[in-house]
């Protein structure tokens, strides 16, 4: 028996404590909150014998063997000397729920697209009758599934950077990085080492498995050079040269040894934007892989949605479109949303800051944004970079609410006012779900204003 100390009390922190006690192993237990692993315990939720810590010191670090960290947890570094000087291992949820795990992960990352793109991959492998397990970042942590698995299912894997960042361990049959942009800078000492950070789950795939990566971003061209199960993806062309899927005429074609064969077709495609036409082929590439038909592929992809709060329409009042796209918390992800439309748009903008600066992102506005609201607690640090870059037709309110209910008279019949907000939710949401169902509440209500 090992003593084990779960830091983070989060989903996967809770399931990761369960697991271990149901294992068998002495559990102590970490939260910021401290109230909280008590009120667990009370409610039911996690095992009345697990021990609480109530302070990380050395009395305590020097009995534990293994640490499981939840991925919202930033260890300090007066903390890492302390874990380094009793060599206690560290590792995230999703590598200690592998050591149990019997059948092939198909895992995904990327800076924008992961959920929907696990989602498209999970009904793929549903509706061709092959059982698979959506779990990870998507909702679901792998260790509260992980001993009902059998070897012939697929373990469908959304992985954030943070959970990345103790994968050791972790094996991939198949693994996919959709895109690299700056993210969460609030974290990490700059975009190197977020980079790095996402490229950890390419070292964790089988010798003999398939990574698949976005050949249309340069960085992730490029990074698959370095490793010999690159299979790339591409909503154009591919050089005959390289392996993949791409797409060809409107069809979907796999390019290997310099022959081409077509997958499907997208005549019946009800997916909005490139960005999610490059997460589709990813998808169907992986699926491909997982012993999904060509056939099976054809009928799936009519069937596919994205989940809610990414780039959803909401509704329509005299003339202009709202559309709902709280998950873009990013700019990388803000800048795919505008793509898809020719139409004038306001840009809701703001929420809470995540390190990124806004001045490439005003320098390159597309011209059919008409006029940018600022919003939240960044929304000083956006009205000044768009005046610092010469764009003027912005306007900035305490919050999302106050936007709103300025944009809703400023717009014109034919207009698009689009939530992108390039910004985290926890200055006024509990999330970014939250932040869109906020938004879609404002919109319904002044619709049905007579």
């Amino acid at each position: 028996m090992k003593n084990y100390l779960v830091i983070g009390l989060g989903r996967s922190g809770i399931s990761a404590t369960n697991h271990l006690v149901n294992h068998s192993q002495k559990v102590f237990v970490y939260d910021n909150n401290k109230k909280l692993a008590k009120e667990l315990i009370l409610g039911g939720i996690i095992d009345k014998n697990v021990k609480i810590v109530a302070k990380l010191n050395k009395s305590i670090l020097c009995i534990i063997h293994c640490i499981v960290l939840s991925p919202g947890v930033k260890l300090s570094k007066k903390l890492l000397n302390l874990v380094q000087k009793f060599n206690i291992e560290i590792i995230g949820e999703l590598a200690y729920a592998n050591k149990f795990n019997v059948a092939p992960i198909f895992a995904i990352t990327g800076t924008n697209g992961k959920t929907s793109t696990v989602n498209f991959l999970n009904d793929f492998f549903n509706n061709s009758k092959l059982s698979s397990y959506l779990l990870g970042n998507v909702g679901v942590p792998f260790s509260e599934s992980v001993d009902k698995i059998q070897p012939q299912d697929k373990v469908v894997l959304e992985v954030s950077s943070f959970q990345l960042e103790y994968c050791q361990g972790l094996k991939v049959k198949c693994g996919a990085i959709l895109n690299i942009a700056p993210d969460h800078l609030d974290r990490y000492s700059g975009f190197r080492e977020y980079c790095d950070t996402k490229k950890k789950l390419l070292d964790c795939v089988d010798k003999d498995g398939r990574i698949f990566l976005n050949y249309d971003q340069k960085l992730t061209r490029l990074i698959g050079k370095s490793y010999p199960q690159t299979y790339y993806f591409s909503t154009n062309s591919l050089p005959s040269n390289e392996r993949g899927i791409c797409i060809i005429d409107n069809q979907i074609v796999w390019q290997e040894n310099k022959s081409k064969v077509i997958v499907a077709n997208l005549d019946k495609l009800n997916l909005k934007g490139e960005h999610n036409l490059s997460n589709l082929i990813c998808a169907i590439g992986m699926a491909l892989y997982g012993g999904v038909s060509e056939e099976q592929i054809q009928s799936t992809i009519p069937l596919l949605k994205t989940p809610k709060h990414r780039m959803d329409f909401v509704g329509a009042k005299n003339g202009v479109n709202f559309f709902d796209d709280s998950k873009a918390t990013n700019i990388h992800s803000v800048q795919s949303a505008l793509k898809s439309f020719t139409s004038p748009i306001w840009l809701l903008l703001g929420g809470s800051d995540k390190g990124e600066s806004f001045d490439v992102f005003f320098k390159n506005l597309p011209k059919n944004v008409v006029g940018v609201v600022a919003f939240g607690k960044n929304g000083k640090k956006i009205y000044k970079s768009a005046l610092k870059n010469d764009y003027f037709e912005i306007n900035r309110f305490k919050s999302l609410e106050n936007a709103f209910d300025f944009v809703k008279k400023e717009a014109n019949s034919g207009d698009t006012i689009l939530l992108s907000p390039a910004c985290a939710s926890f200055d006024e949401f509990q999330d970014y779900q939250q932040r869109g169902d906020f938004f879609c509440k404002l919109v319904a209500e002044w619709i049905s204003e007579v």
